[in-house]
């Protein structure tokens, strides 16, 4: 009976062995995994707005206006950090008035956008970001004192160049980011209805004759630029910027243009997806579905 313990003493300390040696390597495997982070940014901001459309009226009409801009960014891969893929999301209500504060035009847009860029890290701190977004706009504008045309719509598709550069600045007890963001159309489409044609004309009866119009840089042009600065907190990290938008395009022999400068705040954050049966969650993570 005693060699038969020893025997049974010997086979439970491998085993023993075994099972702690699995658990280290999958405790090894469970650090090691990288896991694929959203970066969300959330905006609020005051803005001054410059409109000026001609088939409402033939004066500029300036005004206050206040904005929402949402942005979510995130790699491919764990395995390539060079290529990202952004979505973007603003909306924008607005009040304006033309230079005698005669009459009012309120102006409402929003805007959703999709892309890719690829990160160039030229040294530490430093990054520069290239790349293309495709965008849908959707704006509405309602003019008083204009019986016969009182609203028109902008509605426009565009491919965009994008770039972006983001330096962070080390200071004693936390780092700061200063981040400038471009963009500017280079291809699409958009709506542009002919002076003095009715919307009942166009969508009751379906003349939509010289109404959409293919747009490159010979009939539109555009810049959107914002300069922020991300400070971390203890608990959070806020973002305060300036963004600048400036955009003018022709169509039937009308020149419509648009201008905005904003001051901006909000926070962005860090927020990680597990979904499916490869991907799941690390145990010392909680969620409501468990």
């Amino acid at each position: 009976n005693q060699p038969k313990t020893i025997d049974i003493m010997k086979h439970s300390f491998i085993l023993s062995l075994i099972l702690l040696f699995s658990s280290i390597l999958s405790a090894q495997n469970t650090e090691e995994q990288k896991y694929l982070l959203t970066t969300t940014a959330c905006n609020y901001g005051i803005s001054t707005l410059s409109i000026l459309d001609p088939y409402l009226s033939p004066m500029t009409y300036s005004g206050t206006g206040l904005r929402f801009e949402s942005e979510n960014r995130r790699f491919f891969s764990p395995k390539n950090t060079n290529v990202s893929m952004q979505s973007k999301f603003n909306l924008e209500a607005g009040i304006t008035e033309n230079p005698a504060a005669t009459n009012s035009l309120v102006y409402f847009g929003t805007n959703y956008g999709w892309g890719m860029s690829y990160h160039f890290r030229l040294q530490k701190g430093l990054q520069l970001l290239a790349g293309g977004l495709w965008d849908v706009d959707f704006g509405f504008k309602w003019i008083g004192r204009n019986v016969n045309n009182p609203v028109n719509l902008d509605i426009a598709t565009n491919l965009n160049l994008t770039g972006a550069a983001i330096y962070d600045i080390p200071l004693r007890k936390r780092t700061l980011r200063l981040r400038m963001d471009l963009k500017t159309p280079v291809i699409g489409c958009m709506f542009a209805p002919p002076s003095g044609a009715s919307y009942y004309e166009m969508f009751e009866l379906g003349n939509l004759e010289n109404a959409v119009h293919f747009s490159s840089l010979h009939n539109k042009r555009g810049l959107n630029g914002t300069l922020s600065l991300d400070v971390p907190f203890t608990r959070s990290v806020w973002r305060f910027g300036v963004s600048y938008q400036g955009l003018k395009y022709q169509a039937n022999d009308m020149v419509f243009k648009r201008k905005e400068f904003c001051f901006l705040i909000g926070t962005t954050f860090d927020s990680a997806t597990f979904a499916g049966r490869k991907n799941k969650a690390p145990k010392n993570f909680l969620s409501t579905n468990e």
